[in-house]
């Protein structure tokens, strides 16, 4: 017993010390460690195996085939027209018969992070277009909402969109048109875009303040592999093109 209480006051003698004195670092110093081991652990591995064939399987499924790459660019792009068109596509196909409100969709380049192959696309590379679990927004978007939308897509030097033509004259877009009309300040307009955008991102902070908000519960992504399969089951192929969506004034 005696021991003890002597172990028990010489730990409280030096917690006592440690507590009152200062300490600081006098000196820094760094080192790399090598690890080269190419070894594997056998049992992880046979774990594991089976989820990674079930992986492997659904990433490098063909879900569409693509005449030529879809790729980025300034002002209008391949991707970006395929991206908006297909979104427009399957989000009419979810409305059903109120698939006519539906006027326009945008996005921000910076939400497509890859290109998509000529050839063969599958569900990894939608993955890698989009890696993001970005959900679907409807927007209605006030006349006078909507015109600084078009200001936003000419300070941004284009980004993809849909369902709309305008023409960027230096900061200021002109001959806007919607569905084949004329842009009419009046009228309110509906916009299929990101969650990230819908909630301000971007410096979209208008579309916080938009008339009406509808979530569509359904990701981005899966709207992109849905719309490659049912271009697939009706045996067509995807044709990248551009249309003049976005023009430059001359």
């Amino acid at each position: 017993m005696q021991l003890l209480f002597k172990l028990l006051f010489f730990s409280a003698l030096i917690s006592l010390y440690a507590c009152s004195k200062k300490t600081s670092v006098t000196n820094i110093s760094e080192s790399h460690i090598i690890v080269n081991n190419s070894k594997i652990d056998s049992t992880i591995y046979k774990a594991m195996l089976p989820y990674k064939k079930t992986h492997d399987e659904q990433m490098y499924a063909v879900i569409a085939k693509s005449e030529d790459a879809l790729v980025k660019s300034d002002v209008e792009s391949t991707l970006g027209n395929f991206f908006c068109d297909a979104v427009i596509y399957e989000t009419k196909k979810i409305l059903g018969k109120d698939s006519a409100m539906l006027d326009v969709a945008i996005f921000n380049k910076g939400g497509l992070r890859n290109s998509l192959p000529k050839g063969n696309i599958t569900i990894g590379n939608v993955f890698e277009l989009m890696p993001f679990d970005n959900e679907v927004v409807l927007l209605k978007l006030s006349g006078a909402q909507f015109k600084d939308m078009c200001y936003k897509i000419v300070e941004k030097g284009g980004i993809p969109i849909g369902g709309m033509r305008l023409t960027m004259k230096g900061t200021t877009p002109t001959d806007i048109t919607v569905k084949g009309k004329a842009f009419d300040e009046t009228k309110d307009y509906w916009v299929v875009t990101s969650d990230y955008l819908a909630n301000g991102g971007d410096s979209y902070n208008f579309f916080k303040d938009a008339k009406e908000r509808k979530i569509m519960n359904v990701l981005l992504r899966n709207m992109i592999i849905n719309y490659c399969e049912d271009i697939t089951k009706l045996e067509q192929t995807i044709k990248p093109k551009l249309d003049g969506r976005i023009q430059l004034s001359k």
